[in-house]
């Protein structure tokens, strides 16, 4: 029992980083055809995405619990 719960916590983690470096390194692009180096813009997007990831799953997790 214990092991599935750990198997989706696990996924559930990577869902919420996935998703977050998607759209963190989609913004990044964008802010890269217009502000700045592509490659920068891109690689700070995904940086902060993959922040973002952790803050959703920390969010999540803390609503399962209440």
């Amino acid at each position: 029992m214990s092991e599935k719960k750990d198997n989706k916590k696990f996924e559930g983690t990577l869902e919420c980083m996935a998703r977050g470096i998607l759209v963190g390194g989609s913004l990044g692009a964008i802010a890269g055809w217009f502000f700045m180096d592509f490659q920068r813009a891109l690689g700070l997007g995904m940086l902060v995405g993959c922040l973002a990831g952790v803050t959703m799953r920390n969010v999540r997790e803390k609503k399962e619990e209440d």
